[in-house]
């Protein structure tokens, strides 16, 4: 289960930054200075930032709680093995695109949308592996948020 690392208020300023600086992307005088300054990779942690954060809010309590169930329910009905890779192969896809694109400054639209569910699939990555990956995840939103939330002034 994903723990509500960031609140809903810095999520929220995560989530407005990253408009922000998508928006910034494509003024031409912009651009150079966008560029420059890597807002594209920015771009992408805030989103996953913000997505985090949803977790904080009645909806994402209820998406969080409907992905652990499809889990359970692939683990049960399919087989404890089987359902292990239904459900956590796909995320762990997820977490090594976004990996690789930020590694490589490939930001696209789709590792932005890599970035707002993978904080999400996160939990359903199974063993050793799935709890690195959420506490690596957890420690980058965590310090992402406190950064923007101090930016912003929000407690």
């Amino acid at each position: 289960m994903i723990e509500t690392a960031v609140t809903a208020a810095a999520g929220g300023a995560c989530a407005g930054s990253a408009a922000l600086l998508f928006f910034a992307e494509k003024l031409p005088g912009l651009s150079r200075v966008t560029g420059r300054l890597h807002t594209d990779r920015a771009q992408a942690v805030l989103v996953m930032t913000a997505s985090a954060a949803m977790v904080a809010t009645p909806a994402g309590a209820w998406w969080n709680e409907t992905v652990n169930q499809v889990d359970s329910w692939a683990v049960s009905a399919v087989g404890e093995w089987t359902g292990l890779i239904i459900t956590g192969v796909p995320a762990l896809a997820g977490v090594l695109v976004l990996a690789n694109d930020l590694i490589t400054r490939r930001i696209e639209k789709r590792t932005l949308l890599v970035a707002a569910v993978v904080p999400v699939l996160a939990s359903t990555i199974p063993g050793p592996v799935g709890e690195g990956v959420q506490s690596v995840l957890g420690w980058i939103v965590t310090k992402v948020a406190m950064l923007i939330a101090g930016a912003f002034g929000i407690s």
